[in-house]
């Protein structure tokens, strides 16, 4: 499978993470939701990414349909940092060629927490900077040979 850009899928998933609570444990989400049937649904067809569906029916199936996630309470982030957040995951999935679960089993809970800390660094960053950064800093995943410019 390729995993074509979709500006629409990306700007989907930053609106839903901007409108996540502030109160929630915003990492246990994101992180379970890249493990999840929903987001590899999202993943899976081009059809269920830009056309099919509104974000709000993804994170009622990603919450209550298909895989029962329950909001864990703990730092939701900011807005800008949550929108970012899911932006520059999804770019992830765009540059290796592969399903976000497999990256959040690869690299872990832990990546996504690095991340989001290093959020003052890394948001001020272009997408394939910020991808070269990762892939220094945590190795390119196995069976990923090339990451894929996107030149943002």
């Amino acid at each position: 499978m390729k995993y074509e850009y979709e500006l629409a899928t990306v700007l989907k998933l930053g609106d839903w993470a901007a409108n996540l609570p502030d109160d929630i444990d915003f990492i246990d989400y994101w992180y379970n939701l890249a493990m999840s049937g929903t987001k590899a649904e999202i993943e899976s067809d081009f059809m269920n990414s830009i056309n099919a569906f509104h974000w709000t029916v993804w994170q009622d199936r990603f919450e209550e349909l298909t895989d029962s996630y329950r909001k864990v309470n703990g730092d939701g982030f900011s807005t800008s940092e949550r929108e970012w957040f899911a932006n520059y995951t999804q770019y992830l999935v765009y540059a290796f060629q592969v399903p976000s679960s497999y990256i959040a089993k690869h690299y872990g809970r832990q990546f996504y927490i690095d991340i989001m800390n290093g959020w003052s660094k890394y948001h001020t960053l272009g997408v394939d900077q910020f991808v070269d950064n990762i892939v220094a800093k945590y190795g390119l995943l196995p069976n990923v040979t090339e990451v894929v410019p996107l030149h943002m």
